[in-house]
């Protein structure tokens, strides 16, 4: 815990116009916010918080408030109902109406739906490799790579057991109708081979957990602890965003394979690729999630046939094809052991959407006339860890983002952000965890406690004081997110009925003050600017 605290008195403003305003930023039966603080990264301005007492001392704690109330005169499920898939396609065919709007909305939907340079190889040319090529697998940075100074990552530690993976999967339908490309690319990563997951009675029990990059991210790229991701800007007082593209590739993926390493010393098998158009995977869109979800089904069933699968192991080896089989495993069938299936921020919109195509409903919205059909019924997949997400889909963010999600899928043939039917079918999921900083702006925290509180399987949500990007989170912040991570899989896997140390929060407020006592970096009262 911080030997400085920030007090009510001296750091936050007890809100002074009346609860009328303070309810503005929740829902109805939603506690009403008690204070206000400034945040620095990465909102720069004061947030709502709940009142805690830190040994003896208040605490303002802040939260991510709701952009997008439930109308006062609303009859039904409003986060459900206003949100699908059918609603933001309406909401962009009226939008068109006016060209103002589509203008904007056209000029936002464009920049989900490009192609994103790669950064793997831009500091340190060792690496970096033609994505969209064939590939020498031992080209590819291993976890070795990162233990030397001045990166000193325990991701280092695994690397005796660590494979470069490559699977192939089709273009999307955005690079086959609006590029002209066809044929197949590649998917690149490791598999970490684990040793399995103790039951608690000395039995080891083979598990993988997929996880799923976040937006941009690029598991092999560099991560200098001696970058600056965000400057204090004198001028403002705010906190900039700061490219240090001498150092670093990524700022926070560090925090990211600490997470990878968190789970090998569990037991679990890992496996992480980059996703398709980021990083060492080929492609030209990294944006359409739907159909990074439908490359988890391929991943699997590769994994098995060994069809599309090269890999390259520890020592050197190349193994592909039927040689490839179940290689991984070492002979157990991807669609029996029980997995867990992850992701971070964009990552973890794919990974929302395999749960609904496994366990609700089975649709391609990024294609005409596609139609759904029943879920794939996959029945080893014991979970999903959401870290950093949007779990209540599109009427938790901010207004106008399910005109552009409409554009995306109509014009772009990309599905992008999760739509409402995540959100209506999460009950329908075995287990589910969110794992998020308070003040995290992909979605209002009220969100998150949304999605948990309809999900009916096993669950946990696990919160910190911090933003969504990793850079600049405090390390204990970080620590405390892998071990909940690992809880939870470990509880998934097992068959347990719940996951240990989880706080089952029964308000916004009590989840708030759940938090572990570290701030982010920037944020920090100890810290001086």
């Amino acid at each position: 815990m911080h030997q400085t605290l920030l007090s009510a008195t001296a750091l936050a403003v007890v809100l002074a116009t009346g609860p009328s305003f303070a309810q503005s930023v929740v829902n109805p039966g939603t506690p009403t916010p008690e204070c206000t603080i400034r945040v620095n990264v990465d909102r720069n301005s004061e947030l709502p918080g709940y009142l805690a007492d830190w040994d003896g001392t208040d605490v303002c704690l802040p939260f991510m408030p709701t952009n997008q109330l439930i109308p006062a005169d609303y009859k039904g499920d409003f986060y459900v109902e206003e949100f699908t898939d059918a609603r933001a396609r309406q909401k962009w065919e009226a939008c068109k109406a006016d060209p103002a709007c589509a203008e904007k909305t056209l000029t936002s939907a464009r920049g989900f739906a490009k192609f994103e340079p790669r950064d793997t190889g831009t500091v340190v040319p060792e690496g970096g490799i033609e994505f969209e090529g064939d590939v020498d697998l031992a080209d590819i940075r291993r976890p070795a790579f990162f233990g030397d100074a001045p990166y000193n990552e325990p991701i280092a530690e695994v690397d005796a057991k660590t494979y470069i993976v490559e699977f192939t999967v089709p273009r999307d339908s955005y690079e086959r109708n609006h590029l002209d490309l066809s044929g197949d690319i590649k998917l690149r990563g490791w598999f970490i081979k684990g040793t399995g997951v103790d039951d608690g009675s000395g039995k080891k029990v083979r598990a993988l957990v997929i996880l799923n990059n976040g937006g941009g991210g690029e598991i092999t790229s560099i991560d200098n602890p001696a970058s600056e991701a965000y400057v204090l800007e004198a001028a403002t007082g705010n906190y900039v965003s700061n490219a240090d593209e001498a150092l670093s590739e990524e700022t926070g993926m560090r925090y990211w394979r600490g997470f990878l390493h968190d789970f090998s010393k569990a037991g679990f098998d890992v496996l992480i690729t980059d996703r398709r158009g980021n990083g060492i995977s080929g492609g030209q869109n990294g944006y359409n999630t739907a159909e990074q979800a439908n490359d988890i089904f391929r991943e699997l069933t590769q994994l098995d046939s060994g069809d599309g699968l090269r890999l390259l192991t520890p020592e050197g080896a190349v193994h592909e094809g039927a040689d490839a089989a179940r290689f991984l495993l070492d002979g157990a069938s991807a669609h029996q052991v029980p997995v867990v299936i992850g992701g971070y921020s964009r990552g973890s919109y794919a990974t929302q959407w395999f749960m609904q195509k496994n366990f609700v409903e089975n649709c391609n919205f990024d294609v005409p006339d596609a139609g759904c059909e029943e879920p794939v019924g996959l029945d080893n997949i014991k979970g999903a860890i959401l870290y950093g997400p949007n779990s209540a889909g599109l009427g938790y963010r901010v207004a106008g983002h399910d005109a552009i999600e409409g554009a995306l899928r109509e014009d772009f043939s990309t599905t992008y952000y999760v739509d409402s039917s995540a959100l209506a079918g999460v009950d329908k999921w075995p287990a589910l965890q969110i794992v998020k900083g308070t003040w995290d702006y992909v979605e209002g925290l009220e969100g998150s406690l949304d999605t948990y509180k309809r999900a009916t399987g096993l669950k946990d949500i696990s919160v910190f004081l911090g933003p969504h990007g990793l850079a600049t989170q405090h390390p204990e912040n970080m620590k405390f997110a892998g071990e909940r991570m690992v809880a939870f899989a470990t509880a998934a896997v097992l068959g347990r009925d719940s996951v240990q140390d989880s706080v089952a929060p029964a308000d916004l407020k009590e989840l708030v003050l759940s938090v572990p006592h570290h701030w982010e970096l920037t944020t920090d009262p100890a810290r001086k600017n």
